[in-house]
C-alpha cells in the first residue's frame, strides 16, 4: 500500500508513541511527517487503543476573572447580584464567564446561587431590601415591580433564603417603644 509508505518505516515508533503519549494526532503527523488523518488511519487499522488525555487542572490562585469573581462573591448578599452587573465588573463575555463560574461553583469556592438573578431590576430591589426599612410594595414600585412580594415568595420557594425584611424588625421596635412609653 502506497500510503502507508511513510509510516512503515517508523511503524514500530508509531505504535509505540500512539499506546504511551497522549501528544495529538496533529503533533504525531508532524513528527513522523504525516497528515493527522493519516495517524488516524493507522491507529484505527492496527486496533491502537490511546490513553486519555490528562486535564490540568484550573489554577483558581492563577486566573485573573476567578480572582475577580471570588472578590464579587465576597460581598454581601452576593448571589442577588446580577449577572449582568458581574459581567460589567469582570469585563467578560458570557460564555469565558460561564466557565470560570462553574469551576468555582464545583470546587464549593462560591454559593450554587451566586450570578443566577437574570434582571437588574431584581438586582436593585433586593439592594433596597436588605439595606432599608421600607415596605416591601414600596421597593417594588421604586424599581418598576408590581408585586415585588411575588417575586420574593417565588426565590422562597426556590430555595432561597431571604430574610425577613427590614421593614418588619423596625417596625416592630417602635412598637416596642411604644409600649414603654405608656
Amino acid at each position: 500500500m502506497k500510503k502507508w509508505g511513510i509510516l512503515r518505516s517508523k511503524e514500530g515508533k508509531l505504535i509505540k508513541d500512539l499506546k504511551e503519549t497522549t501528544l495529538s494526532l496533529r503533533k504525531l503527523g508532524k513528527k513522523y511527517g504525516a497528515s493527522k488523518q493519516a495517524i488516524h488511519a493507522f491507529s484505527k487499522k492496527k486496533g491502537i487503543k490511546r490513553k486519555p488525555k490528562e486535564h490540568k487542572e484550573h489554577q483558581f490562585k492563577r486566573c485573573g476573572l476567578c480572582q475577580k469573581l471570588l472578590n464579587i462573591a465576597k460581598k454581601p448578599h452576593s448571589e442577588y447580584i446580577s449577572i449582568h452587573t458581574i459581567l460589567e465588573e469582570t469585563g467578560e463575555e458570557w460564555e469565558k464567564y460561564r466557565y470560570h463560574l462553574q469551576r468555582l461553583i464545583k470546587k464549593g469556592l462560591v454559593n450554587q446561587r451566586f450570578g443566577r438573578v437574570r434582571s437588574k431590576r431584581v438586582e436593585k430591589a433586593y439592594a433596597i431590601y436588605f439595606t432599608k426599612p421600607l415596605p416591601i410594595r414600596t421597593i417594588g414600585r421604586k424599581v418598576g415591580f408590581k408585586n415585588f412580594s411575588a417575586i420574593i415568595s417565588r426565590y422562597r420557594q426556590l430555595g432561597w433564603n431571604i430574610p425577613p425584611s427590614l421593614y418588619g424588625k423596625r417596625r416592630k421596635i417602635i412598637n416596642s417603644r411604644r409600649g414603654e412609653l405608656g
